[in-house]
């Protein structure tokens, strides 16, 4: 692999992930400039960017930082090396007479003046000297420790700015610098305006290191916090990589790049000058190595044995491999663990970072690994349980490829495919049969030896490839396939394989999809081989984009063949196909006959096991159930469903898609938060391309309905570079297009977006868009026309008028969008019965943003009554508060300061009886904190980090405007928000 073009500095300009830390920090920094003490202790492995983290975020703050570094000296290095580095800044920033001037007389005869000659110089005379030498040594600690928190309260006095203290790398601390650490946090109520900030590697505290006692001494103390900063997200680590390339990188470098740095910032760094699969950097070996090289020289020999293994070895087999007793073994890796360089796991040992292992493994001689893996594979074919169960197979199949044995490495791939599909392993089982593939022509007789022909192996890597996710590779072996392939002899094996290509295709936006489907229909005629054809017609039945006219006869035809012949994978496929088709043109209730079709096929795919027809049965009913208004019952389908498909490891595929299901009610619902986690989880699963860009687009529509604009428009703009090459989709593209014209409204106005939108109006397919995407495209599209006004925005509300008439209404949801459009457009004699009519369609619904909205047009239609006006803005404007969207609040404000009405007739109770501003989280956090729980039971009772439940904390002091826990907790129980 060629090198690829990087930024000259080699590291990211922006600062990827981090968005919780950052948000820690800035409370922090906020709790001090209230007048709180607040400090921070920041844990990470090396190179995880704890650094980076403070670095960028007090170059964006109006605070004077004071940053102190520990250096590697050892426990018995310099004292109070941090403090002195801290006191010489302060020194050549403001001068000695400056500093001296900040402690108490002047610095006469002051111990701090220790730490600097310059300042000893400058404040003392022989005699001051004299005593200062005489003082008893605990006299003059104590002296020291109350003369630097002096100067730190002295230096937060002198400016409107808060002091920020930053200890970094406290793992190397001396003695004298922790207990001066410990001090200034204990006391630190003293210190106003003064927060502290520790960082350290979490990866250096061995169980005897001094500092691990001091850390969980500072835990207890009420306004320390903890954060440990994490590994970065797949996504997280794509965008690193894409920052550093500066521009997106493909997916298969960020793959390898993310399996060998596991997300660590600077392994990716390191890993990205150089080519990404080549032998690790120098300056990264030495540092994956400097614990492993202080090691006992018979632990290290261990160390290169366990490196050949897979991420966990397990103490038996690695004892077969080295001969060792169960006691040596142990004796003999123990001081590995307890330098951190090895991990104790309920299966064995592993590396602490795949690239320690990865190290490790280079610095074997030539000759010793293919050595070491065939005493693995050895071991492992004479007794399968060393290997982890139902891994057998795989294990040994990794072993003989790294002895380059390509006769026992085909055979030994071959069985563990089919091991890996047993399991759900799909990514592993379509990595073997590459192997496979790339070790036929090495091996005489392949074919005999596993008893399949070339053809059927890569059938079975397009299968792999279809539930791995990996569209691309499953494109190229399905045309490989079809290219050794007779038709003629074999047209229902090629119909198949075209299928599956079509099926590629339709995934990676490739334009001659159909092309495949009717060359695989022409291959097999029914009289031929009507089962095969109908399974054909199945797989087909639910692209909009291609009808067929015998659908539902083929469909019903293979329903029946699948009951005859006992095949309930290919009935459940076939009724969830029949309920999904008739679904269409009409709205589906909990009771209707669609979803009772794919309630059934969906209870057969359980039975049997099947997850491709159970996966398809969440995809259906999450889909029909959203878009018949019934949110919830949506959201916990396609949670459901993504359940599944993590038990059947197809969560990057099937997955992903649900995550967009299970996203978009929990939008309507105004759970914004929850939705942007359920797609960052997707996101990190580096879906396709098309679930992707709707996973995108969703979270652009949070950002623009937050008033975050740069973000909607990041956001848009790379689900629109996905989007530019897929053949229209009414799903995909409508939704997009709503979100381009809101964005152009916002940043531009609604001459920009009245033009834009007829723009996307003019690029979509009308013939085949469903009601249910359109219906609100067209509202959006009227309402910046009718914002605007001229004559190109008045012939643009004609024509959605007319393409709106002969669109039809299915449902109280898109009732609810006609009603909308109705009183943008035609609101009668009585444009307020016209709103609010549309916001109690909306209220019916439960869709808050949406009746927000229509509530505003109520109240403006109402002036100048201003009673009238003044009960539906304050509604609105709790509505807008709680969910965070600040555009609406700001029109909000501004409509009812022009009207003169109060909004703070509910200041401090929503419609709903929850405070103003407070997000469902907030609203957890809030009850528990009013039940007294510590952050930390909090962080447990919710499964989140302490770190976040501090940073939620101070979050709903500073929106409630109260100083104190005690204060919050009792406004809830004045307001009697839990009972």
């Amino acid at each position: 692999m060629l090198k690829p073009e990087m930024s000259s500095r080699g590291t990211s300009p922006s600062l990827i992930g981090r968005a919780a830390e950052t948000t820690a920090l800035s409370a922090a920094m906020d709790a001090v400039r209230q007048g709180r003490p607040a400090a921070l202790l920041v844990g990470g492995e090396a190179g995880i960017g704890k650094t980076r983290l403070i670095t960028d975020f007090f170059a964006r703050q109006e605070a004077r930082t004071l940053i102190g570094p520990c250096a590697e000296m050892g426990p018995d290095g310099l004292p109070f090396g941090p403090f002195t580095a801290i006191l010489r800044d302060l020194v050549r920033e403001a001068g000695a007479d400056t500093v001296l001037s900040m402690l108490p007389g002047g610095g006469t005869g002051m111990e701090l003046t220790r730490l600097l000659p310059e300042l000893a110089s400058e404040a003392r005379g022989p005699a001051e000297a004299r005593a200062a030498a005489t003082r008893p040594a605990e006299e003059a600690r104590a002296r020291l420790f109350e003369e630097f928190m002096t100067l730190l309260e002295r230096l937060a006095a002198d400016t409107d700015r808060p002091v920020a203290v930053v200890i970094e790398d406290a793992h190397w601390a001396d003695r004298s610098s922790r207990d001066l650490l410990s001090f200034l946090i204990r006391y630190q109520r003293s210190l106003r305006g003064v927060a502290i900030i520790v960082t350290f590697r979490s990866d250096e505290l061995h169980r005897t290191h001094p500092l691990r006692p001091l850390l969980a001494e500072l835990d207890r103390v009420d306004w320390v916090d903890r954060l440990e900063l994490p590994r970065l997200s797949r996504r997280e680590a794509g965008e690193l990589t894409a920052a550093i390339l500066g521009g997106e990188s493909p997916d298969d470098l960020t793959d390898s790049i993310y399996a060998r740095a596991e997300g660590n910032p600077l392994f990716t760094e390191e890993l990205l000058a150089c080519a990404a699969d080549s032998d690790l950097p120098w300056s990264l070996t030495d540092l994956l190595l400097r614990a492993v090289r202080g090691l006992p020289e018979p632990t290290q020999d261990l160390l290169r044995t366990a490196s050949a293994g897979f991420r966990v070895v397990g103490p038996e087999l690695l004892a077969a491999v080295t001969g060792k007793d169960p006691g040596g073994l142990a004796a003999g890796l123990r001081p590995a663990v307890t330098s951190n360089v090895l991990e104790v796991c309920a299966t064995g040992y592993a590396f602490r970072h795949e690239l320690i292992r990865e190290a490790v493994y280079e610095d074997l001689l030539p000759g010793e690994p293919a050595r070491i893996h065939r005493r693995y594979a050895e071991a492992i074919s004479e007794n399968p349980s060393l290997a982890p169960p139902g891994r057998a197979d795989i294990v040994e199949a990794h072993h003989w490829h790294e002895a380059r044995d390509a006769t026992w490495a085909l055979t030994s791939a071959h069985r563990a495919a089919r091991q890996a599909e047993c399991s759900s392993a799909h990514a592993e089982r379509l990595m073997l049969l590459a192997r496979v593939l790339d070790l036929w022509d090495q091996v005489p007789d392949a074919a005999g030896r596993i008893g399949a022909d070339r053809v059927r192996v890569l059938e079975d890597a397009v299968g792999a490839a279809r539930d791995a996710g990996e569209d691309r590779k499953g494109l190229g072996f399905a045309t490989a396939a079809l290219a050794e392939l007779d038709e003629a002899e074999e047209p229902a094996r090629a119909a198949i394989l075209l299928g599956a290509r079509a099926r590629f295709k339709e995934q990676l936006v490739l334009p001659d999809m159909a092309d495949d489907q009717d060359r695989a229909l022409r291959l097999v005629p029914e009289s031929v081989s009507p089962r095969v054809r109908a399974d054909l017609l199945i797989d087909f039945a639910c692209n909009d984009a291609w009808e067929h006219p015998q659908m539902e006869r083929a469909v019903r035809a293979a329903l029946e063949s699948a009951r005859d012949s006992g095949n309930p994978r290919a009935e459940a496929r076939a009724l969830a196909a029949l309920g999904f088709r008739h679904s269409q043109g009409q709205q589906a209730a909990l009771d209707s006959e669609p979803l009772k079709l794919i309630s059934r096929a969906r209870s057969v795919a359980e039975d049997a096991g099947a997850y491709e027809p159970l996966m398809k049965t969440a995809i259906y009913e999450s889909h029909l159930l959203c878009g018949a208004g019934d949110y919830p019952s949506a959201a916990a389908s396609a949670r459901r469903g993504i359940r599944d498909a993590a038990r059947y490891g197809v969560s990057r595929t099937w997955g992903s898609f649900l995550a967009i299901n299970e996203a978009e009610p929990l939008f309507e619902l105004g759970q914004w938060d929850e939705a942007l986690d359920v797609i960052g989880r997707a996101l990190d699963l580096a879906p396709v391309p098309r679930t992707r860009a709707a996973l995108i687009t969703l979270s652009g529509v949070i950002a623009a309905a937050r008033g975050d604009t740069g973000t909607a428009a990041e956001m848009a703009s790379a689900s629109r570079a996905v989007m530019s090459g897929m053949p229209f989709d009414d799903q995909f593209h409508v939704p997009h297009g709503q979100l381009d014209v809101s964005l152009a409204r916002a940043v531009e106005g609604p001459s920009a977006a009245t033009a834009l939108a007829r723009e996307r109006l003019n690029g979509f397919d009308l013939t085949v868009c469903s009601p249910r995407y359109l219906w609100p495209f067209l509202v959006t599209a009227a309402d910046a026309a009718a914002a605007e006004g001229d004559r190109d925005a008045r012939a643009l509300l004609v024509r959605v008028g007319k393409r709106a008439e002969k669109l039809d209404a299915f449902g109280p949801l898109q009732e609810a969008w006609r009603l909308t459009f109705a009183a943008l457009t035609e609101p009668g004699e009585s444009p307020v019965a016209a709103w609010d009519a549309a916001a109690a369609g909306w209220e019916a619904l439960r869709q808050p943003w949406t009746e927000a909205g229509a509530l505003v047009r109520a109240a403006r239609a109402a002036l100048p009554g201003r009673q009238e006006a003044a009960a539906r803005l304050r509604r609105a404007a709790s509505i807008a508060e709680l969910l965070g969207a600040r555009p609406l609040s700001e029109e909000i404000s501004a409509l009812a300061r022009r009207a003169g009405v109060s909004l703070a007739g509910d200041a401090d109770a929503a419609g709903d009886g929850k405070p103003l501003g407070l997000t469902g989280r907030e609203m957890e956090v809030l009850r528990l904190v009013a039940d007294g729980q510590s952050n930390r039971r909090i962080a447990g009772e919710l499964f989140i980090a302490p770190g976040t439940a501090s940073v939620h904390v101070s979050n709903i002091l500073a929106k409630r405007g109260v100083a104190t826990r005690a204060e919050a907790a009792a406004r809830a129980h004045a307001l009697r928000l839990f009972g």
